[in-house]
């Protein structure tokens, strides 16, 4: 959903008119916490009213916030650390861009490269490994997270009354991008979830879980099992399987909830290797 703005006749207090006209076009609390900190931190550092920055101004800001430490609450290989702070960087940068053009300011900074992480889905066995060393509620989360490539966020918002076990369907509100869309699980999963689903009220959330709970679960599952596991590795799965099993990319796109296929795409790579390993093994045979 792109926010609809306007454009300000008469401004007091930029940054406090800038929120309250993202607040009154439906941004959500997360969006205008994070523009609140990003032109919050590039008003600061240019000490001037923003009607009258320039390129060099916010080329400046952009070179201070790489050069900071990395914000991060433990210790990340080098890599990783340069990879948050361009990415950090860059959604500054475009939280900044708005309010400059809101203000009428047209002034675009160099935006810094952010490498893509490494992706990193589970095998088949893996997966079943997971799947035998949990149980109870966590057992049937991870069970819609690979069903549905839902964010483990938009998982833990869900209510119940957002989902119809009959049609074996999810409607996710509370969304990324903020579009509402609809995901599907399998019939073993809509098992252990009609079960669960007994216990609760019809306003409930579907699990009394935060993230950081299901995040440190996961860890122990993974460190346990020897595996990488964290909540969006089920999410890349997801879209790995449906791939690797013929499903279109731009389903693959629509049950994601990428507004670019383009992202979706990253996900192909795998599938290519795939392909070169039964390429590989086929013409290595003798005769």
């Amino acid at each position: 959903m792109k926010l609809q703005l306007g454009k300000p006749d008469v401004i007091t207090d930029p940054l406090d008119d800038f929120l309250s006209a993202l607040t009154v076009a439906g941004a959500s609390e997360n969006t205008v916490k994070l523009y609140r900190t990003a032109v919050s931190d590039f008003l600061s550092f240019v000490k001037k009213d923003p009607r009258q920055v320039n390129v060099s101004d916010l080329n400046r800001w952009v070179a201070d916030i790489l050069k900071r430490e990395g914000r991060t609450a433990k210790p990340l290989p080098e890599f990783e650390k340069r990879r948050v702070k361009s990415m950090t960087a860059r959604l500054y940068i475009t939280a900044v861009l708005r309010f400059l053009r809101w203000l009428g300011v047209d002034a675009r900074p160099s935006m810094p490269r952010v490498r893509r992480g490494e992706i990193r889905a589970l095998s088949e066995e893996e997966v079943g490994e997971l799947l035998s060393a949990t149980k109870g509620k966590y057992k049937l989360i991870i069970h819609l997270l690979l069903d549905t490539g839902l964010r483990a966020k938009e998982l833990l918002s869900i209510r119940k009354s957002d989902i119809d076990i009959q049609k074996r369907m999810i409607r996710v509100r509370n969304t990324k991008n903020g579009e509402e869309r609809t995901v599907f699980f399998t019939e073993e999963t809509a098992k252990m979830l009609e079960k669960h689903l007994r216990e609760l009220r019809e306003e409930d959330r579907v699990f009394n879980v935060t993230y950081f709970a299901l995040y440190r679960k996961l860890k122990r599952l993974g460190k346990k099992l020897n595996i990488d596991l964290r909540p969006h590795v089920l999410r890349h799965t997801f879209a790995t399987r449906a791939i690797r099993k013929g499903m279109p990319l731009p389903v693959v796109q629509r049950l994601l909830g990428h507004k670019d296929i383009r992202t979706t795409q990253i996900y192909t790579h795998l599938v290519t290797e795939d392909l070169k390993r039964v390429y590989d093994s086929t013409f290595s045979r003798v005769g």
